[in-house]
């Protein structure tokens, strides 16, 4: 249901997760060439917290259901965000400075996965605020 803030921070979220796909930072740098499993792990997480972030928008009628899924996303994410920061590290591409002047694509490439995570914990919030507001209506009944 589109009038929750919940769905909008969880369509943010993927939105932002989905732009990690259209930064060559990630997918043309050392790691990939290096690290056999980089790029099909940096894949696999991402494609499974988005699906997981996309199956919570619609389970909407089920809160108590939406806010599991949306952990689980949450967790996903933060094992995308291992994946992705530990690969750079093993091979020395964390650094966002190449000869003194800050790499744009790399930092958006970085936060990305950080502010997806911020939307996912705001929405996972909305969903526990609607939560006790139901139980706190069908406490007046």
């Amino acid at each position: 249901m589109i009038q929750r803030i919940q769905t909008v921070y969880l369509a943010l979220g993927i939105i932002a997760l989905l732009a990690l796909l259209f930064f060559d930072v990630v997918w043309q740098s050392q790691a990939t060439e290096t690290l056999v499993w980089f790029a099909p792990a940096l894949l696999a997480t991402l494609a499974l917290t988005v699906l997981l972030a996309g199956a919570a928008i619609f389970l909407y009628k089920n809160r108590e259901k939406q806010r599991k899924v949306v952990t689980y996303a949450q967790g996903a994410l933060l094992l995308l965000i291992i994946v992705l920061f530990g690969g750079l590290t093993m091979t020395s591409e964390l650094g966002i400075r190449s000869g003194g002047e800050p790499q744009v694509g790399r930092i958006v490439t970085l936060l990305l996965p950080v502010a997806a995570y911020i939307l996912f914990y705001l929405a996972r919030r909305g969903i526990e605020h609607d939560i006790k507001l139901v139980r706190s209506m069908d406490r007046l009944r």
